[in-house]
Protein backbone atom coordinates (compact mmCIF):
# COMPACT_ATOMS: atom_id res chain seq x y z
CA UNK A 1 0.00 0.00 0.00
CA UNK A 2 0.53 3.83 -0.19
CA UNK A 3 -0.57 7.08 0.10
CA UNK A 4 0.65 10.30 -0.60
CA UNK A 5 -1.23 13.99 -0.53
CA UNK A 6 -0.84 16.08 -3.64
CA UNK A 7 -2.06 19.62 -2.67
CA UNK A 8 -5.86 19.21 -2.70
CA UNK A 9 -5.43 15.54 -3.58
CA UNK A 10 -5.15 12.07 -1.47
CA UNK A 11 -3.64 9.54 -3.48
CA UNK A 12 -4.05 6.05 -2.20
CA UNK A 13 -2.85 2.81 -3.79
CA UNK A 14 -3.03 -1.08 -2.47
CA UNK A 15 -1.92 -3.52 -4.59
CA UNK A 16 0.66 -3.92 -7.30
CA UNK A 17 -0.92 -3.35 -10.98
CA UNK A 18 2.29 -4.27 -12.70
CA UNK A 19 1.05 -7.00 -15.36
CA UNK A 20 -2.70 -5.79 -15.64
CA UNK A 21 -4.95 -6.79 -18.27
CA UNK A 22 -7.76 -4.74 -17.61
CA UNK A 23 -8.35 -1.24 -15.64
CA UNK A 24 -11.77 0.09 -14.37
CA UNK A 25 -12.77 3.36 -13.71
CA UNK A 26 -14.94 3.44 -10.39
CA UNK A 27 -16.06 6.84 -10.91
CA UNK A 28 -15.79 10.10 -12.21
CA UNK A 29 -12.18 12.07 -12.28
CA UNK A 30 -13.67 15.43 -13.02
CA UNK A 31 -15.46 15.40 -9.78
CA UNK A 32 -11.78 14.90 -7.74
CA UNK A 33 -12.86 11.78 -6.56
CA UNK A 34 -12.31 8.27 -8.12
CA UNK A 35 -10.70 5.09 -8.69
CA UNK A 36 -9.10 2.48 -10.37
CA UNK A 37 -9.39 -1.43 -10.26
CA UNK A 38 -6.73 -3.21 -11.61
CA UNK A 39 -7.50 -6.84 -13.09
CA UNK A 40 -5.46 -9.65 -14.26
CA UNK A 41 -7.61 -12.65 -15.40
CA UNK A 42 -10.53 -11.05 -13.98
CA UNK A 43 -8.79 -10.88 -10.21
CA UNK A 44 -8.46 -7.32 -8.75
CA UNK A 45 -4.88 -7.12 -8.35
CA UNK A 46 -4.82 -3.35 -6.81
CA UNK A 47 -6.23 -0.21 -6.70
CA UNK A 48 -5.76 3.43 -7.27
CA UNK A 49 -7.93 5.81 -5.26
CA UNK A 50 -8.29 9.58 -5.66
CA UNK A 51 -9.97 11.31 -2.93
CA UNK A 52 -12.07 7.56 -2.38
CA UNK A 53 -10.90 6.78 0.62
CA UNK A 54 -13.75 4.29 1.05
CA UNK A 55 -13.00 2.95 -1.91
CA UNK A 56 -9.04 2.49 -0.54
CA UNK A 57 -10.28 0.87 2.40
CA UNK A 58 -12.76 -1.14 0.90
CA UNK A 59 -10.07 -1.94 -1.55
CA UNK A 60 -7.58 -3.45 0.45
CA UNK A 61 -9.61 -6.19 1.32
CA UNK A 62 -10.55 -6.89 -2.58
CA UNK A 63 -7.27 -7.04 -3.50
CA UNK A 64 -6.29 -8.78 -0.47
CA UNK A 65 -8.41 -11.63 -1.42
CA UNK A 66 -7.83 -11.60 -5.22
CA UNK A 67 -11.91 -10.82 -5.72
CA UNK A 68 -13.00 -12.30 -8.56
CA UNK A 69 -15.30 -9.92 -10.28
CA UNK A 70 -16.90 -8.38 -13.51
CA UNK A 71 -15.87 -4.28 -14.47
CA UNK A 72 -19.46 -4.09 -15.07
CA UNK A 73 -19.62 -4.65 -10.77
CA UNK A 74 -16.80 -2.90 -10.19
CA UNK A 75 -17.30 0.18 -12.08
CA UNK A 76 -20.75 0.32 -10.20
CA UNK A 77 -20.50 2.72 -7.00
CA UNK A 78 -23.34 2.07 -6.00
CA UNK A 79 -22.65 -1.23 -4.84
CA UNK A 80 -19.97 -0.74 -2.08
CA UNK A 81 -16.83 -2.85 -2.75
CA UNK A 82 -17.01 -4.74 0.46
CA UNK A 83 -20.54 -6.28 -0.83
CA UNK A 84 -18.96 -7.97 -3.76
CA UNK A 85 -16.77 -10.08 -1.12
CA UNK A 86 -20.17 -11.75 -0.10
CA UNK A 87 -20.26 -15.21 -0.63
Amino acid sequence: WFWSNQYDLKLQTAGLSTGHDRAVLRGDPATRSFSVVYLKQGRVIAIDCVNATKDYVQGRMIVTAGLLATPGQLADTRIPLKELLAP
